[in-house]
This record gives C-alpha cells, structure tokens and sequence, in this order.
C-alpha cells in the first residue's frame, strides 16, 4: 500500500516537472518565433542601414586621402617657399657684400668718412 502511495506520487511529481518543462519550451519557441518575426521585419531597415555605412564609409576614406594629399602639397610648397626666401636672402647677401666693397674702396665714401671723422673731433 505504502508503495502503490510512493509510486503515485512520484509519477504524479514527474507529470508536473515534465508540464512545467514542456509548457517552459513552448514558452521559449513563442519567443524565438516573435523574435524572428522581429528580426525579418528590421531586416530591410538594417540593409538600408548597412548600405549607408558603406557610403559614409567610403567618404571618410575619399575625404581623408584628399586631407592628406593637401597638407602633403601645402608641406611641399612650403618648403620651396623656404627654399626660394633663403635663395634669394643669399644672393642678396652676395650682391649687398660686393656693393658694400664697392663703396668702400670709392673715393666718394673715403671723402665722406673723413669729413664725418672731423665732425666728430670738432664736436
């Protein structure tokens, strides 16, 4: 008698695990199933999402290559500015020092030098 109880209720608390189980998978399939459903009706949207992330994409690359080949330009002509500033700063340099020579070796300037000297001993 105590055993035909036992096995009762042992069968009686595997039925309730075995519904409660069953009825939990069921539960989840409802959900995966609405949330496929979620998914294909975004699918569109994340294409057209995805689509737009390729172009801006590719912008930024195009945007980004021309950034670097103007300052690359500006570098190079800044440096042939430099370039042409200490050229020129040079030859003037040349010509200044062979026309200063020049001037020192005239008569004019030794004239000129000498009338400044005995001003300065007069005053």
């Amino acid at each position: 008698m105590i055993f035909k109880l036992l096995t009762t209720i042992v069968f009686i608390s595997e039925i309730i695990i075995a519904y409660t189980l069953i009825s939990k998978l069921v539960y989840a399939d409802r959900m995966i199933l609405q949330i496929n459903e979620n998914i294909e009706a975004m699918r569109p949207g994340i294409k057209d999402v995805g689509d737009l992330i390729k172009k801006i994409s590719a912008q930024c690359v195009e945007f980004s290559n021309d950034f670097v080949n103007d300052i690359i330009k500006k570098r190079d002509e800044s440096i042939i500015n430099q370039l042409n500033k200490l050229i020129i700063a040079i030859l003037l340099l040349r010509l200044n020092s062979k026309f200063i020579k020049k001037i020192l070796k005239s008569k004019h300037f030794k004239l000129l030098s000498k009338g400044l000297s005995l001003l300065k001993y007069m005053v």
